[in-house]
């Protein structure tokens, strides 16, 4: 694959620049995304991914990187993201799947208005926990979305985000107090327009 990246390079030195980050970064970023997708073949697509997109459109930005450390952390947070965006997506299609499987409606049973409505509310109620997630301060958001949505466990998250555990259950804990007032906020703000 290598060879693929380095025909978007014109200039030798950035080939060697691209290869040396490909070398020295690669196995670190696959670690990454699999930490959130949980699959040696599908980490392996989003750093394949992510060096693509590098040689393609943002080279420049990598060149203009001169520490190493801040080289790592942009190359591990751009797997991370892209991870993250294959998960949601593959969540996605499962969940649609699982939808048909869950209420045979492969059979062309109708579901009960009890059914319908229940699955719509719980449907409404994840999205609207996700959106709220999202919208966190990226410390808290992080932490409850890589636990919480991406299924993640304390020891995987706190590695994934480079802290310790403690601080990781730290951020859980505070974070999952603000998403609870948010909610409950909305809430009485979705009922007062009602």
């Amino acid at each position: 694959m290598l060879a693929l990246y380095l025909a978007y390079l014109d200039d030798e030195n950035d080939k060697e620049l691209f290869a040396h980050i490909y070398n020295s970064y690669r196995k670190q970023m696959v670690q990454t995304a699999f930490l959130i997708v949980n699959n040696n073949h599908d980490a392996e697509d989003v750093v394949e991914e992510v060096f693509l997109r590098i040689a393609q459109k943002y080279f420049d930005v990598v060149r203009s990187i001169k520490d190493e450390t801040d080289l790592r952390n942009y190359l591990l947070k751009a797997a991370k993201n892209t991870a993250i965006s294959k998960s949601k997506s593959k969540k996605k299609e499962n969940t649609s799947l699982d939808t048909v499987i869950e209420y045979n409606m492969t059979d062309n049973e109708e579901l009960s208005d009890d059914t319908f409505v229940e699955f719509i509310c719980n449907k409404i109620d994840r999205d609207r926990i996700v959106a709220t997630i999202e919208n966190l301060s990226e410390k808290y958001r992080d932490v409850l979305y890589y636990h919480f949505v991406a299924e993640l466990t304390v020891p995987q998250t706190a590695k994934l985000l480079d802290q310790t555990t403690s601080t990781t259950k730290k951020q859980l804990v505070r974070g999952k107090k603000m998403l609870l007032s948010i909610l409950e906020t909305e809430g009485v703000e979705d009922n007062g327009n009602q």
